[in-house]
This record gives structure tokens, sequence and C-alpha cells, in this order.
């Protein structure tokens, strides 16, 4: 009886384990359901809207950020998705800060007249993360960002200069995350391409 009972507890314990890896799988994976969401972001007459339509196809939906100032549309970008859009404090300047891979945009950076200064994806780059029990990766502290503009010297080097908080809770600069990654990712294919 003992034995059977111990074939039994291995089945039962099996069949859990590929459930839950199942589950886990499933995961990273699209839902299946097909709808439409939209978060609007408001800084004075500048609306910003994120929007994510998987009516048509749920496996392959529409991600699309569009930037209007008094109904105006100034900017539309397909393919991004921001957990966190601010605007700095004279309202000129907004960044867009993501630690989702899904649909991989990092970090944005643009102006109110809809001119996009950059657009980081976290494939591209080399990021350094922070990984949770839960495998989520995250390369800014998106609890409190911390996201900060220097003052703007049209005629200094700092014109940009932008800083946040990252997965360790420490103060950098948004370009030199940026640049320290890229280059990272490019001496990893550099590598690659050697062996």
């Amino acid at each position: 009886m003992h034995r059977k009972y111990v074939i039994a507890l291995r089945k039962v314990l099996a069949v859990a384990s590929m459930c839950a890896l199942g589950s886990q799988a499933l995961a990273d994976m699209p839902s299946n359901v097909r709808t439409f969401k939209k978060k609007d972001y408001v800084f004075g007459s500048v609306v910003i809207s994120q929007t994510f339509d998987s009516r048509k196809d749920p496996m392959d939906p529409v991600f699309r950020l569009q930037m209007r100032d008094r109904g105006r549309v100034l900017l539309v970008v397909n393919d991004v998705a921001f957990d966190d859009i601010v605007a700095s404090p004279d309202g000129e300047l907004f960044v867009g800060l993501s630690n989702g891979g899904w649909p991989g945009s990092a970090a944005m950076v643009f102006d109110r007249r809809g001119r996009v200064w950059f657009v980081a994806h976290h494939g591209a780059m080399a990021l350094e993360y922070s990984e949770t029990s839960t495998f989520l990766k995250e390369w800014y502290d998106a609890k409190n960002p911390g996201l900060r503009f220097a003052e703007r010297n049209l005629l200094g080097d700092d014109f940009l200069q932008i800083t946040l908080r990252n997965c360790n809770g420490e103060t950098v600069g948004l370009w030199d995350v940026v640049k320290n990654a890229t280059d990272r990712a490019n001496a990893e294919r550099q590598r690659l391409r050697q062996d």
C-alpha cells in the first residue's frame, strides 16, 4: 500500500510540475482575448495617449503612442508602450520608461514639437537588470523612478541631462545607461562573430 501511495504522489507531483511550467510559459505569451485599452497622460494642453488593440489579431496586437496639443496630432509612434511617461518641468520634453519586454520599448525621449530624440529597446541593448522572484526584469526603479531633468543650456553639453533611479536605487544618467547598454550589446555581438 505504501508503494502505491508513493507512486501516486510522484504522478501528482509530476503533473503539478508540468502545469506550473506550462502556466509560466503561457505568462510570456500574448493573451488570446480581443481587447482595446487606452491610457492618457495629460500635461497641460498636451495629451499623450497609449493604446493597445488586439481586437483584430490577439497574437499580433497594435501598440501605439500618440501625442496631441490642443487636439492637433504632433506624433504617432507604433510598437512602443511605457509604464511611465514623465514631462520635464517646463513641459518641453517627455520620457517614456518601461521594464516590460512587450513590445520591447525600454525608453523614449521626445519633445513637445513631436520630435523623437531616441528610442531604446530591450533586445537591442544589454541593460543591467535586477531579476525578481517572478522573473520580472527591472532596469529602473518603477516604484520611484526619480526622473530629473537638468537645467538646459543650449550652448553647453548638458542640454538633455536626464537622471533616474536604476534597479539598484542608484541615480544614473539616462544617456549613460543607454550608451553603456549599447556598448555591452555591441561587444557581445562582436565576440559572438569571432567565436
